[in-house]
């Protein structure tokens, strides 16, 4: 089982819709978020429960990454244009509840 597939399941949990978060991710692949000037300063883009997600927009590439046990599955890299499928996919099989 790799990284991309636990975040799978994490957001296919029924009892807690991430749809919100979805959106978040996808409308956050469009244009970079404003710096937060936050102390620590927080070292993802975006958090689920199990899973970080960095946003690298020079290189236009995602960094996934299981933040409960970093040893347990090696982060994962994807483009923007692979990642962008894989949400829009948990979109839609949320909505239409096929899973």
């Amino acid at each position: 089982m790799f990284v991309l597939d636990s975040f799978v399941e994490e957001m296919l949990q029924p009892e807690v819709p991430k749809t919100l978060l979805i959106n978040r991710m996808l409308n956050g692949l469009g244009a970079e978020k404003p710096p937060q000037f936050k102390i620590p300063a927080p070292k993802y883009t975006f958090e689920s429960n199990l899973h970080g997600v960095i946003y690298d927009y020079q290189k236009k590439e995602v960094l996934l990454s299981y933040k409960v046990a970093p040893a347990m599955y090696p982060d994962m890299i994807l483009s923007f244009v692979t990642f962008r499928v894989v949400l829009e996919g948990l979109a839609v099989c949320i909505r239409m509840q096929k899973w």
